[in-house]
């Protein structure tokens, strides 16, 4: 007897080993959009910002988020350092969801950013990192990348502040 492809014998199990495929296939990852960057505090200590960034969820399980590392380089070359904020926020099936985190990054040259602060001018910022994505059946780093500009004002404030007394020529 000869059994061929077409025969409805072995069209139910192959049909039914496809169906099983699919469902059991690994989630995708989700996708992120970055909007927003916002510094919300210069400061002695450090930076702070304000992360926002668009999860789409292109799955049909829902996904959580766990955290966001994110490092910040200023000016295209100071690397004022990475941090990582815990960012739990479930992300619904088949939906856009906004992750929102507070990033506070302390400085490691304060040399470097008063030097910054004497070009009398915006100094660009970049902040890259991932977003730690996680389910039952997935578990994967999403990266994102933003950037943006912190004022002259913001640096030269933060710099009187930690110098307080010493006159800073050229800061103002």
């Amino acid at each position: 007897m000869e059994i061929r492809a077409t025969s409805p014998a072995v069209r139910s199990p192959l049909l039914a080993a496809a169906v099983t495929l699919v469902a059991c296939s690994r989630p995708e990852p989700p996708t992120l959009k970055p909007e927003l960057a916002t510094v919300t505090a210069v400061t002695v200590q450090g930076i702070d910002l304000r992360v926002q960034i668009q999860a789409y969820n292109p799955n049909s399980i829902d996904l959580s988020t766990r955290s966001m590392k994110a490092s910040v380089l200023l000016d295209g070359k100071y690397d004022v350092g990475t941090v990582t904020a815990l960012t739990p926020l479930d992300l619904p099936a088949k939906k856009w969801t906004r992750i929102e985190a507070p990033i506070s990054v302390k400085w490691q040259d304060l040399t470097s950013i008063a030097a910054l602060a004497t070009q009398s001018r915006g100094i660009p910022y970049q902040v890259s990192g991932t977003v730690a994505i996680g389910g039952e059946t997935l578990n994967v780093d999403v990266p994102f990348r933003l950037a943006g500009t912190i004022t002259h004002d913001q640096l030269v404030t933060a710099i009187g502040n930690s110098l307080p007394g010493l006159p800073l020529p050229g800061l103002r």
